[in-house]
């Protein structure tokens, strides 16, 4: 505990349970209004698309290839998350691969989290801070984006497993026998690299925690506070090997086009610190980095960040002086020092999150008069309520996939994902207008003409076959590794009749994204018509192996015999 701290008054007026109960309360109910939500953004990929979670259970596969790549396609961003992927393979059992289950889960994560954060304010701060920062961390608005978007559950799965490695890391230091709780810590930090990359910052964070309560170690005592860390270093050993085996490789590609700027990690970490305290209202998804005097004034939030350490360290203030450091070395994994192809995100803010919440209830009953810290209790009391009418409103967003892209479009005229996203929503819905009025929009930002009306032709059809191939042949042209496009073209060069071709689109489709059964489904029917029954057998005992509830499939195999 930082010198000079005010006690809070010593026990809880209230019990520990209640106040327990509070928290898992703050941290469930603002999300309630996004139930029943459906699967949106990441969640196709990840969750729809995957073919992968209706195969019977097989834990290794999970640590054996890149979080965004599905059973047989290798498409990888270099993401190593394989608790997350089991994590979703357990929800899609558990739930019949409903959305509702998924988002349970994330729930009953971020409230876990949320309790961690109560137990480390309380290890720390004292009962009545550390309640006060569990509260504003269970309502943080920006955490929407991590609780109410399903596949945003790697940052709350990644927290809970670094809140419990720097615990059992203080814990540590006052136990009779301490190696347990240090190797218990080392597998607690493995599980969350396992979880999330983000998670890489829990030994330094454990540090700056340690050195704010014991103080940094005498000249000569270095070594013995290293020996401290052995477990993290076996853990990072056993992590390394997984991922190099899993990846086959210790980093993943380069974000496509994206290039280093020595001022963008500036402008970057300023932003993020600036939206822990006060977070902008609306959707505020992926926001595009600030520019001019924005990003000036984004800068001088990093630096006075970074003064506001230095000015508590002079004044004894340890643990506040390490809880901003929380905020910033948390951030840097995403701090642009290595351009990720997702510049800006607020689901980035989990973690840090924590820290800010446990320094601004440090800070707000640190004062040593009552009627001071009645103030500050106020003043939080306030914070709170602003967070809850931001969060609301953003998790009732994510509940639908057109909700989330109309918020986005409103939000940001000028984002091209925007507009295409909500057209696809739109399509998938069977909104015809709606669908051809965001690709409108979605043109007339710049994107290719033929690619617009190629994709319209495949998801909403037209009245005119002839004129629905020529315009995804036209797409193709454009994008000839679009196994999508591909797809479609199969089926509908099927309805035409053209059987042959039909089957040559189909084997393309099937090249570029092996993993997807209706695909072989329609190689299958193609060459049945043309009286190839053996690859029509092979075809559709393939889409059978990657779906096994495909009943087209069977009944093609029937014919066959």
């Amino acid at each position: 505990m930082s010198d000079g701290r005010a006690e809070s008054g010593g026990r809880a007026a209230v019990p520990g349970w209640a106040v327990a109960a509070l928290v898992v309360a703050a941290a469930v109910a603002p999300y309630l209004v996004g139930l029943p939500g459906e699967f949106v953004y990441d969640d196709g990929r990840l969750i729809e698309e995957n073919d992968g979670l209706r195969r019977p259970f097989e834990p290794g596969r999970a640590f054996l290839r890149d979080y965004y790549a599905s059973d047989l396609d290798r498409m990888g961003l270099g993401y190593y998350r394989p608790l997350a992927v089991l994590s979703n393979e357990m929800d899609f059992r558990r739930g019949g691969g409903e959305a509702l289950a998924f988002h349970g889960t994330n729930l009953a994560l971020h409230a876990a989290c949320s309790l961690l954060v109560l137990a480390l304010g309380n290890a720390l701060l004292g009962a009545f801070p550390a309640a006060a920062a569990a509260l504003l961390f269970a309502l943080h608005p920006a955490h929407a984006e991590s609780v109410a978007f399903i596949s945003g559950r790697v940052d709350p799965l990644a927290t809970l497993f670094v809140l419990a490695a720097v615990l059992l890391h203080l814990r540590a230091g006052r136990a009779p026998r301490a190696a347990p709780w240090r190797w218990a810590a080392g597998a607690a930090w493995l599980a969350g690299l396992l979880s999330k990359e983000m998670a890489v910052t829990a030994p330094a964070l454990a540090f700056l925690l340690e050195s704010a309560v014991e103080g940094l170690p005498a000249p000569g005592s270095w070594r013995e506070r290293a020996r401290r860390y052995l477990p993290y270093a076996a853990a990072l050993a056993a992590y390394l090997f997984l991922r190099a085996a899993g990846l086959g490789a210790l980093l993943g590609p380069a974000a496509p086009g994206a290039t280093f700027s020595p001022s963008r990690p500036f402008v970057v970490l300023g932003s993020y610190l600036a939206w822990l305290v006060l977070p902008p209202p609306g959707l505020h998804l992926e926001p595009e980095p600030a520019g001019g005097a924005a990003a000036a004034l984004a800068a001088l939030a990093l630096a006075a960040t970074a003064a506001g350490a230095i000015v508590l360290a002079l004044r004894g203030a340890r643990l506040e002086a390490a809880l901003a450091g929380w905020c910033v070395l948390s951030l840097l994994p995403v701090a642009q020092l290595r351009p990720i192809e997702t510049v800006l995100s607020e689901r980035f803010l989990y973690l840090p999150s924590a820290g800010a919440a446990l320094l601004l209830a440090s800070l707000a009953f640190r004062p040593a008069s009552r009627r001071a810290r009645a103030a500050s209790a106020a003043a939080l009391a306030l914070l709170g309520a602003a967070y809850v009418a931001i969060l609301v409103p953003r998790a009732a967003t994510w509940r639908s996939a057109i909700a989330l892209w109309t918020a986005k479009g409103e939000e940001d005229p000028g984002s091209i994902k925007a507009w295409l996203n909500l057209a696809r929503a739109h399509a998938s819905a069977g909104n015809r207008e709606e669908a051809r009025e965001a690709y409108g929009r979605a043109r007339d930002l710049g994107v290719d003409a033929a690619m617009v009306e190629g994709e319209i032709a495949s998801l909403l059809g037209d009245d005119d076959p002839d004129r629905r191939i020529r315009a995804v042949r036209s797409a193709l042209a454009k994008a000839p590794g679009d196994g999508a496009l591909w797809h479609n073209l199969g089926f509908f060069l099927l309805e035409r009749g053209d059987s042959e071709e039909a089957r040559a689109a189909f084997a393309e489709a099937g090249r570029l994204v092996p993993g997807r059964p209706e695909t072989s489904l329609g190689e299958a029917m193609a060459s049945l018509r043309l009286g190839d029954v053996a690859g029509a057998r092979e075809a559709a005992a393939r889409a059978l192996r990657l779906k096994p509830d495909l009943g087209l499939a069977r009944a093609v195999l029937a014919e066959c015999e």
